[in-house]
């Protein structure tokens, strides 16, 4: 290392003016700045392989490690922490069909991460944290409320409106008949269902209304109820007798050429019609009605020449 410093100084000594050395050399040609740099270059390596030299002999032969030229050279295969993966793994290609999923999964991504960074904007955005506990009291408290509700709401339709049995029991006893009204009613139901029969100037009832005969002004006969005269339907022809069986009534009555039977039933919101026979036309004969009876479902109806007939009324 002396030698070289010696070296070095000699090199870098100034020329004198005269163009020659001290020891009467011939100058050297000017160097140019590349060659000057070159030669600089070379003595640092020389200088530096001294070093190298010379720390090398200072230390043990295991702590020399080889050059970076020296060193085997290994794959990116060959190592044991490196593996292929599989289909379906890995990373996923972004192309221009799954672009807008890509960013919607990249935006969800960066505010998780800005969540996590920044749980007070959380909190802000989601509201207060519910505990378990408070999740179960807020639960009971609004199935006490329900029940409160439902009980008042069921006290006050109780109040409003009584129990259907309740006001039942009441209208019985409100209609409850006495002894004397349950047997009179007992009496009008066994008088209905009999049979009545009275001549053109009299009445038969059912269910306590009475019906009966009457001419009119004009000299045709009508059916009309006994108290107050309403004419309920207008006859044909001229009656003989007035008769009920059950609630139906029956009018025999003489008409031009015989006679026939009308008929008219209480409470069937129908006008006068009219008994037919088997044969579909109007029960009846000729000649004129001297007298009639009721024989049960039987109507017998003799005319003036003696002849009996029979019709059939069910």
């Amino acid at each position: 290392m002396a030698h070289d410093r010696s070296r070095h100084s000699a090199h870098m000594a100034p020329t004198p003016r005269g163009g020659r050395h001290a020891g009467g050399e011939k100058p050297q040609a000017s160097r140019t700045p590349r060659d000057a740099r070159s030669a600089a270059a070379a003595r640092g390596a020389g200088a530096g392989a001294g070093r190298q030299a010379a720390l090398g002999a200072s230390r043990p032969l295991a702590d020399v490690r080889p050059s970076r030229s020296e060193r085997p050279v290994r794959l990116a295969s060959e190592s044991d922490h490196i593996a292929t993966i599989g289909a379906g793994q890995g990373a996923r290609v972004t192309t221009r069909h799954n672009a807008s999923q890509a960013a919607d999964q990249a935006r969800r991504n960066a505010e998780c991460r800005y969540a996590e960074r920044h749980p007070e904007a959380r909190a802000a955005a989601s509201g207060p944290r519910r505990s378990r506990l408070n999740v179960v009291l807020l639960v009971v408290a609004a199935v006490l409320v329900l029940a409160v509700v439902f009980a008042l709401g069921t006290l006050v339709n109780s109040v409003l409106f009584p129990p259907a049995q309740e006001t039942g029991t009441a209208t019985d006893q409100t209609l409850r008949l006495t002894e004397s009204e349950q047997q009179l009613q007992q009496e009008q139901d066994a008088h209905d269902a009999g049979q009545e029969q009275v001549g053109v100037d009299g009445s038969v009832s059912y269910d306590g209304q009475a019906y009966a005969l009457r001419q009119a002004d004009d000299g045709t006969w009508e059916l009309a109820f006994a108290e107050g005269g309403e004419a309920i339907c207008r006859l044909e022809g001229t009656p003989v007798a007035l008769l009920r069986t059950g609630s139906t009534l029956l009018v025999p009555e003489n008409v031009d050429g015989g006679w026939d039977v009308a008929c008219y039933v209480i409470g069937g919101h129908t006008d006068l019609t009219y008994v037919m026979g088997a044969d579909g036309e109007k029960a009846g004969g000729s000649g004129a009605v001297a007298s009639c009876e009721l024989d049960g479902t039987t109507l017998r109806v003799t005319d003036d020449t003696g002849a009996t007939t029979d019709v059939a009324l069910e």
